[in-house]
């Protein structure tokens, strides 16, 4: 009789919280509540096996069962850890602030996951009953998502977009016009560096997708750095700048390299502006639009402005997503279609396809397999020093690939279809078809646009 009352005593209250868990919601209008709510369904349903920073619960640590709850929440976190999401409350501010503040990948991810209904797995539902998302529940996080996303498109001239996952470039993006200028000149400067033989153009070509086309880049003194080059082209989309991502934005990636042993390894920065202080015409024309003259701050910032015009609109692609139904060839259009049921817009999404998450290298098999790990393949984990985030890489930007190999952080890759084969295995979990790979590396081909309205070419 003992056991049978435990039996159903469990069943009451599996019941009881099925009950409350699947009440229907009402769906708020107002910003902030609508997060609020959206939070309160994270807690509720998600985080149990989506928060690296929860602690597991206490029948993890149960014999037997307890292995598999110790697996599910492991595999949880790594393809989609929502602790940043989780714990932003409900009283932080709204709009574009509120869209920068939150991870979109992840936003993307969830739309998608609450589209498909794939989660909770079955078994966690079977020991947890009610935590199936219901329609109102589906409603406010698919609300709160628009909300976010809709905000961070907007700064983009992008307004009226939050329900799709990808969008064209835009035609233009506002710039200072007299800093890009001066941004232009510098970017092309050699001064940069201690033996004034290295620009930010000898690492990121014009020519070459705004890459240099090397496995790693060559610094002074024929010196390699750790990782693949990353492209220049529609940088100011990225979450953050370099594979680590510790870069907070353009003008902070304009500072590393010229500090760098391995890059242009320049002292520090009073050696590169006494360089540039014996320019009489240059410091003439930059103190007229900086006042303050040459320091790092002023010199990374004109950069930065300049990079703000390195965008690719205008692509086959591009033309596509706004109706043109003949900018597509048919197998580019199967390869988007394959893009879609892969689900590789819950990384590569927004208008650079790429560059609003990190993700992990090896998340469905060992990436890392047959060789010795580097520096370079720390990952995240060399910025947040979290040994959690090893291995794990800012996802890439897929415009213009075509032009950037070769390609992943290690440069490992030299073929655009193999790289296709390597993610579909590393990513996706799954072995395609010749022909679907084809298809695939056929839609990468229609991403490359225009720089300044020229078309690029290899």
């Amino acid at each position: 009789m003992g056991a049978v009352a435990c039996v159903a005593a469990a069943i009451a209250v599996n019941a009881a919280l099925w009950a409350m868990r699947q009440r229907s919601r009402s769906v708020p209008t107002e910003r902030v509540a609508v997060r609020a709510a959206a939070c309160e369904i994270l807690e509720a349903k998600c985080l149990a096996c989506h928060d690296s920073r929860k602690p597991l619960p206490f029948y993890a640590m149960l014999p037997g069962p307890g292995s598999l709850v110790r697996k599910d929440v492991r595999e949880g976190i790594r393809h989609w850890d929502l602790y940043d999401v989780g714990h932003l409350g409900d009283a932080a501010t709204v709009g574009q602030k509120e869209a920068e503040e939150v991870p979109l990948g992840r936003l993307i991810k969830l739309r998608r996951t609450v589209a498909d209904g794939t989660m909770p797995p079955i078994q966690y539902r079977l020991a947890h009953w009610g935590t199936t998302l219901n329609a109102s529940e589906r409603q406010i996080l698919n609300a709160w998502v628009g909300q976010v996303w809709g905000a961070w498109l907007s700064g983009w001239g992008l307004g009226d977009a939050a329900a799709a996952d990808v969008h064209p470039v835009p035609q233009a993006l506002p710039y200072d016009a007299a800093k890009a200028a001066l941004g232009e000149r510098l970017y092309h400067d050699t001064r940069f560096s201690a033996d004034n033989t290295v620009s930010c153009a000898s690492c990121h070509a014009f020519d070459k997708g705004g890459t240099d086309n090397l496995p790693f880049s060559v610094g002074v003194g024929g010196l390699k750095g750790g990782v693949n080059a990353p492209t220049v082209f529609n940088a100011l989309f990225n979450m953050r700048q370099f594979w680590d991502g510790r870069a907070e934005h353009l003008a902070a990636q304009a500072g590393g390299p010229p500090l760098n042993p391995v890059e242009m390894a320049s002292k520090d920065w009073a050696e590169i502006v006494a360089k540039f202080e014996q320019d009489a015409a240059l410091k003439t024309a930059f103190t007229t639009v900086y006042p303050q003259g040459f320091c790092e701050a002023t010199l990374c910032d004109a950069i930065a402005e300049f990079e703000r015009r390195l965008i690719t609109p205008n692509a086959r692609f591009d033309k596509f997503l706004a109706g043109d139904s003949a900018a597509l060839s048919e197998q580019e259009k199967r390869g988007y279609a394959l893009f879609g049921a892969h689900r590789c817009a819950t990384c590569h999404a927004g208008p650079a396809l790429g560059g609003l998450s990190f993700e992990y290298a090896d998340l469905k098999a060992d990436y890392f397999a047959g060789r010795a790990l580097t520096e370079g393949d720390a990952g995240l984990a060399a910025f947040s020093k979290n040994p959690a985030d090893a291995k794990r890489f800012k996802v890439p930007l897929l415009r213009n690939i075509a032009l950037t190999a070769p390609y992943l952080h290690d440069g490992s890759q030299t073929n655009l279809k193999e790289t296709v084969r390597v993610m579909m295995k590393h990513q996706v979990g799954a072995s395609a078809a010749e022909a679907d790979l084809d298809a695939l590396t056929a839609l990468l081909g229609s991403f490359t646009g225009e720089l300044f309205g020229q078309p690029l070419v290899p």
